[in-house]
């Protein structure tokens, strides 16, 4: 197997016993200085997430993580356990499914809820970040949510390597909203593929799916109005936004974009992965042309 588990959790739980019963401002610090300090790269990666965006990571780790750290305690220690015990089969699914022998570098770490799964580059490698506060957060905590957590970044890096890109050059071409789009809908149409059926774990209830499915041609006319205007697509993607009330409504029509490129195209997934870039953006735009086109015929 080339992969490479690096469990932080031992190094938080150490330091969350000593500091538990501190105020926050103390604990933050601690959580630098005790737990982060022994993984660097780790910590910057997470900071730099929060610049980019542009907000104050002291303040969103006051007031939105530390505080339910003592709810998520117990959780966040059996989605760990979990994961050590998921991810070699899911890694195993992942490179029967693409034939790929990619070195990747799993970490489970408690940080400030840059996500449930990143997928990025860490120690020079490939790497798939889990946040277990994040993952608690989502209530993704049984075995086969964990496990199309980890299909779905996996996708991410296979994409990576079969368009021959860095992480990090990929991450830049994510601030694209049409590559966003079409980035996040080929991960979730491939964890989808290699689980062999749709589980859409992202879905709060049973009413999301349904909700998403009677309104993606006024998701689509939304989302291209955003493009069009400039104005950012987080609040298709970020767990704690949410579009008329419905957060991670993007990946559900990334997924369908992907799909109906497979389709149109006659195309298979790895060629979808491969397309030229400016292939992508005109397909993408084109398909939430037309899906926009029926939300408008709809309205008058």
């Amino acid at each position: 197997m080339n992969y490479t588990i690096i469990d932080t959790y031992p190094a938080f739980r150490n330091f969350w016993e000593k500091e538990k019963d501190k105020p926050i401002n103390e604990q933050i610090e601690s959580w630098i200085e005790e737990y982060m300090s022994n993984y660097p790269e780790l910590l910057k990666l997470q900071v730099k997430c929060y610049k980019d965006l542009k907000v104050d990571w002291r303040k969103v780790a006051k007031e939105r993580i530390f505080p339910k750290i003592p709810d998520y305690y117990v959780l966040m220690e059996k989605a760990r356990n979990k994961l050590c015990k998921i991810i070699p089969e899911a890694y195993n699914d992942f490179t029967k499914f693409w034939k790929l022998n990619i070195s990747i570098v799993f970490v489970i770490y408690v940080g400030l809820g840059c996500g449930a799964g990143w997928a990025t580059k860490y120690l020079g490698h490939y790497a798939v970040l889990l946040g277990l506060e994040n993952i608690v957060e989502l209530g993704w905590t049984s075995a086969i949510s964990l496990k199309g957590l980890l299909l779905h970044e996996l996708s991410h890096i296979a994409h990576m390597a079969l368009r021959k890109m860095d992480p990090e050059e990929y991450e830049r071409l994510t601030k694209d909203p049409l590559f966003l789009l079409y980035s996040e809908g080929f991960a979730t149409r491939c964890e989808y593929l290699i689980l062999g059926r749709e589980e859409w774990r992202i879905a709060p209830s049973r009413k999301w799916l349904k909700w998403c499915r009677d309104n993606i041609y006024f998701l689509a006319h939304e989302y291209l109005k955003r493009v069009g205007e400039g104005k950012d697509v987080n609040d298709f993607f970020g767990s704690w936004l949410n579009v008329k009330g419905k957060s991670q409504t993007g990946y559900y029509l990334g997924h369908e974009i992907v799909k109906i490129m497979e389709i149109e195209g006659k195309r298979g997934i790895e060629e979808v992965a491969s397309m030229k870039l400016n292939d992508v953006r005109e397909n993408v735009k084109r398909i939430l042309k037309n899906l926009a086109k029926v939300y408008e015929e709809q309205r008058k």
